[in-house]
């Protein structure tokens, strides 16, 4: 049984790279623009099939009746050709005073196996994007220079105040002895809170990145936790 698997195996091709690539890591759309765009590629030498939509956050559901569409929903890139994705805002159902946050998915369909035994997989990329609306004057660097720190239980609590979402890369646990810890975090969104576990041994301050406008990380430095 084990010989017959392991033939199998040896018979059988696994294509499990992404064929089609997307050009930026997150899409900022500024509620002045009528749209935002993301490029993407075809880094292969063959025509691919590519489907578009938008979700809420849940990766397994795809609502309907969004005010953000994007177009177009399905294309063919030939080989090695570049694609816009464009998305339009209906300008009503999002709030004015805050950002709003969607998940844009790129499927891929690649061109049927021209050799036998090869199993292709088609690789989903997702991406955010924010809608900015015009009467949010602030910078992500000033919200998250904002953001408050706090001790509840065993978990470390940050409040965000602002009207933007700050995503995070790394947290630098700073205990009194000068010892360091590091942790992840997720995203904390506009007027909201998100608690985070905090390791033994509670830290007193903390250094943080979070994720910019252009998907490099930004760090703050000596936050402190109340």
């Amino acid at each position: 049984m084990k010989k017959r698997l392991a033939s199998l195996l040896l018979l059988l091709s696994l294509q499990a790279s992404a064929g089609i690539q997307v050009g930026e890591t997150r899409v900022i759309y500024n509620g002045n623009q009528k749209s935002a765009a993301l490029s993407i590629h075809n880094d292969t030498d063959e025509t691919w099939m590519v489907q578009t939509w938008l979700d809420n956050g849940d990766a397994s559901k795809t609502p309907g009746n969004l005010p953000m569409q994007v177009i177009p929903p399905i294309l063919k890139l030939a080989g090695n050709k570049d694609a816009i994705l464009r998305f339009i805002y209906s300008g009503n159902g999002l709030p004015t005073d805050r950002e709003s946050v969607y998940w844009i998915n790129v499927q891929e369909i690649p061109p049927s196996a021209k050799q036998e035994n090869v199993m292709q997989i088609a690789v989903r990329t997702r991406v955010k994007l924010f809608y900015r609306p015009t009467a949010v004057k602030t910078t992500l660097l000033k919200e998250a220079e904002a953001l408050t720190w706090r001790k509840q239980d065993n978990d470390l609590v940050v409040t965000n105040n602002g009207p933007l979402h700050v995503t995070f890369g790394v947290l630098t646990l700073k205990g009194s002895s000068g010892k360091t810890w590091k942790t992840e975090a997720d995203m904390v969104k506009p007027m909201a809170s998100l608690r985070i576990a905090l390791p033994a041994s509670a830290a007193n301050s903390l250094s943080f990145t979070f994720i910019n406008d252009y998907g490099g990380h930004t760090e703050i430095k000596d936050a402190r936790i109340k």
